[in-house]
């Protein structure tokens, strides 16, 4: 099916693994769409961690370009 495709090549894009990837497959080749449910919202909440975590660093360089421009 064209949108499952589109969902394995989303989740490549986004940095899924090939395990990842192979489980997905798994359960989609199984009809265990409480499968793919759960692996994709696993997978949304290691990138939310990743998003955080980059936010709080763009933060800090916010912070520093700030304080160099007060000098």
């Amino acid at each position: 099916m064209e949108e499952d495709l589109t969902v394995r090549l989303k989740l490549q894009e986004a940095g899924a693994t090939d395990e990842m990837l192979a489980m997905y497959q798994r359960y989609l080749d199984s009809g265990n769409r409480q499968g793919q449910k759960r692996l994709l919202c696993r997978f949304h909440g290691m990138q939310n961690k990743k998003l955080e975590s980059n936010r709080e660093k763009l933060a800090w360089l916010d912070y520093m370009i700030t304080r160099i421009e007060e000098i």
